[in-house]
């Protein structure tokens, strides 16, 4: 095989131009973090997961301006920087008010992996206080035992394409199962046997290494990245395949050695993908908190699906888009609406009967009859071919669905829910 070379490192620049731009257009910005730690971003296969962190008391309109106007950043700077179209895969997935990120009620587990890059030093140390000092709880422990079960198992060729590469595309069999199939549940392996969220992926795998008796495979993963997966005798069969079973095998008996370090189910070595899965569903979990950790995905919502609408020639959006409608009313409309009937009404009802519910009391009948409208154009089967209209029909409804989520949510705040 022939390898393109590994480039040079795009992401101080990347981040830099980033935070700069977005503060431009968003003087309520404040922080700029991502995901993992700086030495995760692989040139030329790594996204970038940003976060962005605001000022208080960012209002529904606010945060409908700013998913425009970020959007608009995120498209020039993916015409500007065709090289860059791997790292711009997404708009910032998960916005927050410096408040959310301090406050015990939004707290989600996957704030302690998270990088802060740049940004005010005043939020920039009352945030990193805050979690430095914040103990490891259960909530932390179902987070982790969760990742892991979502990985555990064989790796699965079907759900992770290789989009956006260019040159590097070759080496991303590789990078897919080592990064995005192998290192995630080991990171939350290393998690709950410190009982402390690890930052960093690789971090994870050098942890690991000397947590369990079998460094061969580790060391086969580590030595690959260094190398920046230019390794062409890994992607041929039986290789490829051996390497994946390598990996599975790795989690099995890492899975195997959790029993004394987790406390909210019980571990047996013998357990299955999908039986490690259901003794999960039967861990008692706060509503309250589910809902919270799902709405703030929705927040710049409308400027990833713009974004994907619009045409630039190199940048690929066919799969993107059809992920995004496949999980988007489950998200933004299910999930939230059912908790909140279940925390609300005290009732278990459908997410169409609790729309009904608030309609013409907690939300005017105009908000809920366009939110119907999201989920009919959000539920339609998309044509091939016809990708990137209907994004952009569903991106023309979506600020309701902002407006519903928002509001449930300040409704179901400690004080005002009766």
């Amino acid at each position: 095989m022939k390898f393109q070379p590994r480039p040079e490192n795009p992401f101080p620049d990347f981040i830099a131009t980033y935070f700069d731009r977005c503060r431009a257009v968003c003087p309520r910005l404040r922080v700029i973090a991502g995901k993992w730690t700086f030495e995760d971003l692989l040139p030329g296969l790594s996204d970038f997961d940003t976060r962005l962190i605001f000022t208080d008391e960012v209002t529904v309109r606010d945060w409908a301006d700013m998913s425009l106007a970020v959007g608009n950043v995120h498209t020039q700077l993916a015409k500007e920087y065709p090289h860059w179209a791997r790292i711009l895969e997404h708009l910032p997935g998960l916005n927050l008010m410096g408040k959310e990120l301090t406050d015990p009620l939004f707290y989600y587990p996957e704030f302690p992996q998270w990088t802060f890059y740049r940004g005010d030093e005043t939020m920039l140390g009352k945030i990193r206080s805050y979690l430095d000092q914040k103990p490891w709880t259960s909530r932390d422990e179902l987070f982790h035992l969760k990742k892991f079960a979502l990985y555990f198992g064989p790796y699965n060729r079907s759900i992770d394409p290789s989009i956006n590469l260019g040159p590097y595309e070759n080496k991303y069999p590789l990078h897919s199962r080592f990064m995005h199939y192998f290192t995630p549940p080991i990171q939350s392996f290393v998690s709950l046997m410190q009982k402390k969220g690890i930052v960093g992926k690789l971090q994870a795998l050098r942890l690991a290494r000397d947590i369990f008796p079998n460094p061969q495979t580790i060391d086969l993963i580590l030595d690959a990245v260094d190398q920046h997966y230019e390794i062409s005798e890994y992607y041929e069969e039986p290789k490829l395949t051996e390497i994946e079973n390598r990996l599975e095998e790795y989690l099995k008996q890492a899975y195997a050695t959790l029993a004394p370090h987790v406390t909210l189910i019980n571990i047996d070595p013998a357990d299955t993908p999908s039986e490690l899965k259901k003794k999960i569903t039967t861990v008692p979990v706060d509503p309250v908190e589910t809902f919270y950790e799902g709405v703030k995905f929705s927040r710049f919502m409308k400027g990833r699906l713009l974004f994907y609408a619009t045409a630039i020639t190199w940048f690929d959006t066919q799969w993107l888009i059809r992920n995004e409608l496949g999980r988007i009313v489950q998200n933004f409309y299910e999930q939230p609406l059912r908790t909140f009937g279940q925390v609300y009404f005290k009732e278990t009802l459908t997410a169409d009967e609790v729309l009904m519910r608030i309609e013409g009391s907690i939300l005017p009948s105009d908000i809920c009859r366009d939110v119907r409208t999201f989920v009919q154009r959000s539920r339609a089967p998309i044509r091939d071919g016809f990708e990137k209209s209907q994004a952009a029909g569903v991106a023309e409804v979506f600020e309701p669905v902002q407006v519903l989520v928002e509001k449930l949510g300040e409704l179901l705040l400690p004080g005002v829910m009766r």
